[in-house]
């Protein structure tokens, strides 16, 4: 914890970046009913968004508390996600996909990966390996993307995303220094510059 503040005031005194030590107006930006909103039912904070440029992209970085009912009991837990935010070309299709590793972290994944604006999406048992769970609007798209180099540098990095109109939403567990989060910056940016040429003109 003490490595993750001394983190934080780095980037703080960083001109490079925008900081708000709490911001529930770009917390309002997001469908909650997706991941890693979905897994605060009890409520949900932004803390310590960052915002800046990381390779000619504009991504935001931030620590999210989400609160979550004891079963059985009238109190709630606090569990906090790190999560970091990608622009994207353009609208996609809305998509998840979620290291199981990562699920078991959580030790919740039977909440909605994707938001119910997505209408009826699918979870995909059977695309791809046992690594990466999988959900979309569009199976087609999903198998478009889809890569077992892509499912094994999830897997590694406990990583989930799932696209958001046009921007990437990539999340882990835990409260991770801004280090961390620029690494996975680093992995959701080779993920979408390892998307074939057809996704950047999809359906057609």
């Amino acid at each position: 914890m003490f490595e993750v503040r001394k983190s934080i005031k780095r980037f703080r005194n960083d001109p490079a970046w925008c900081y708000h030590e709490k911001d529930q107006d770009y917390l309002a930006t997001f469908e909650h009913g997706g991941y890693p909103f979905s897994l605060g039912p009890g409520g949900l904070a932004i803390r310590d968004h960052l915002r800046g440029g990381v390779n000619g992209r504009e991504v935001s970085m931030f620590h999210l508390l989400a609160w979550q009912r004891l079963t059985g009991h009238g109190s709630t837990v606090s569990r906090t996600y790190s999560v970091a935010v990608l622009p994207l070309p353009r609208t996609l299709p809305a998509t998840g996909f979620t290291s199981r590793l990562l699920l078991w972290d959580t030790n919740d994944g039977k909440r909605r990966a994707l938001p119910h604006s997505s209408n009826s999406y699918t979870y995909l048992p059977n695309l791809g390996t046992h690594l990466v769970r999988h959900y979309s609007k569009d199976h087609d798209f999903a198998a478009l993307i889809n890569t077992y180099a892509m499912e094994r540098l999830m897997h590694d990095a406990r990583l989930g995303w799932r696209i958001e109109g046009n921007r990437m939403i990539g999340w882990t567990y835990g409260r991770k220094t801004y280090e961390d989060l620029l690494a996975m910056v680093d992995t959701l940016t080779a993920i979408v510059d390892g998307f074939p040429e057809q996704t950047w003109h999809w359906p057609e």
